[in-house]
């Protein structure tokens, strides 16, 4: 299980994760974010946000993977649709399907024996990660875990980047908020496990941060940014 979580966390996994600060940049840019204290505000809004939605969808890709499969029987359309619908900035959307298909292009490389096409051309990269997962041997919540602490730890390592803070005080950031992305990954599995259980999509996470959407909105306009969102 710990090798699954590394591969698949590692930072260096060829996903284009790196590219992207999700929406940490225009934050920047617009001066909401300046110093640690305000990072932490903003990585802590992406978590019980974006990252909540995020961990249940993957979570439920986990699940699903597992009775199911990576074939066309699983409900793969329906989940694709819901989170989709749960992504109101259209930037955004492009982002997570632009993760998810590099995310699958690793899968199909990892377990080539598994039809990957199932879950569409562009599929979004938490239903990815969730199905990758069980290629790994990771459970739903370990799924969840590693969509969540995906939500912070991208837009932390931009921060360093972008506000040329020592990556040794982000880390610490990110480690004060092992515990947070633990119980964001820990609801997000058992929403999962059951609105697989009585089959009701609508009660999954449907959270949401206005402020993000706009900053995805704003970077998508701009015409000289550092990451693709």
């Amino acid at each position: 299980m710990a090798a699954g979580l590394l591969l698949l966390g590692d930072s260096r996994l060829p996903a284009g994760g790196h590219a992207h600060s999700g929406g940490l940049e225009n934050a920047v840019a617009r001066g909401e974010v300046h110093d640690l204290d305000t990072l932490t505000d903003f990585l802590l809004g992406r978590l019980y946000g974006n990252g909540t939605v995020q961990a249940a969808f993957a979570a439920c890709a986990a699940l699903v993977a597992g009775p199911y499969g990576l074939d066309a029987d699983g409900p793969w359309a329906d989940l694709d649709a819901e989170l989709d619908a749960r992504t109101p900035s259209a930037s955004s959307r492009a982002s997570s399907r632009a993760q998810g298909r590099s995310l699958r292009r690793i899968a199909r490389a990892a377990w080539p024996e598994e039809p990957w096409t199932a879950l569409g051309v562009s599929p979004h990269h938490a239903i990815v990660l969730g199905a990758a997962a069980t290629r790994a041997r990771l459970d739903a919540r370990e799924a969840a875990v590693l969509a969540a602490t995906n939500t912070v730890n991208g837009p932390a390592s931009a921060a360093v980047k972008l506000l040329s803070f020592d990556p040794i005080a982000v880390t610490v950031v990110l480690a004060e908020m092992a515990g947070h992305c633990d119980q964001v990954a820990e609801e997000a599995a058992t929403a999962a496990r059951t609105v697989l259980a009585d089959g009701d999509w609508d009660r999954l996470p449907a959270w949401s941060a206005p402020g993000l959407d706009v900053c995805a909105e704003l970077h998508a306009r701009e015409e000289v940014v550092h990451f693709a969102s």
